[in-house]
């Protein structure tokens, strides 16, 4: 039987530990003592000064794990979340009782002809940019240059976090996956356009011993959406 008090809540990209307190008060009711920080550059905490990989933020959680003296959480990774969550459990094995995954992009987020075009547009772009006359409508100009890209995520992204968010994308996360040796449950909502279904299917062929739970006719946001509908999962997976 799996048992933990604690459990993590690790929020996705652009959003916060804060749009997970519906999640966070339902687990609450359930008996789990649930801690949901904002991690760098998102709610209340200040983006880095330089730009950050994937372990960086493992590090992070590592020093926020320490601080609030949590022993060996359950981890919930929604999105970008989920991947802190593989590499912390990669780094730090012992200090995660099990992973909860959901709508992670375990893989490249986007597909690879696409991230090459976005990574290529970005470098001609900050050259582009350096021209004084072009410099004058940098802003919308590299707006517009983005969103053909198709990096919305990017596109709200400023300073450091620009550059984080393509370390992001492209940091390998193969090796932290099959790497799991904690009980693992990946949920997916059946169309989520965000990290569609394949992606969660590929992970638990990957992943050893991943549950694959698909919620029906939820999408990306279901932990937040439907938050009682997502703790069912969460509490069976728990407890069984």
């Amino acid at each position: 039987m799996i048992r933990s008090d604690d459990i993590i809540i690790l929020h996705g990209w652009n959003l916060s530990g804060s749009r997970f307190s519906p999640l966070a008060k339902v687990l609450g009711a359930s008996g789990y003592r649930v801690f949901a920080p904002d991690l760098p550059g998102f709610g209340s905490e200040p983006p880095p000064s330089k730009p950050w990989h994937v372990v960086d933020y493992a590090e992070f959680l590592k020093v926020y794990v320490d601080r609030h003296k949590i022993l060996r959480p359950v981890i919930i990774g929604h999105s970008f979340g989920g991947r802190v969550a593989l590499k912390f459990s990669q780094l730090y094995p012992a200090s995660v009782r099990s992973l909860i995954l959901t709508g992670t992009p375990g893989f490249s987020p986007i597909p690879t002809k696409k991230l090459m075009f976005f990574l290529i547009i970005s470098k001609l772009g900050g050259m582009l940019f350096a021209l004084p006359v072009i410099n004058l409508l940098a802003d919308r100009a590299r707006r517009f240059l983005y969103y053909i890209a198709g990096a919305r995520e990017f596109l709200r992204a400023e300073g450091a976090m620009r550059q984080t968010f393509k370390y992001i994308v492209q940091d390998d996360l193969v090796t932290a996956m099959e790497a799991v040796r904690v009980p693992c449950l990946l949920v997916w909502g059946e169309f989520d356009v965000t990290v569609p279904l394949v992606i969660g299917r590929r992970m638990a062929e990957v992943i050893p011993k991943a549950q694959l739970k698909v919620i029906p006719e939820e999408d990306h946001g279901v932990p937040f959406k439907n938050p009682n509908l997502f703790t069912s999962y969460i509490v069976d997976f728990l407890r069984s």
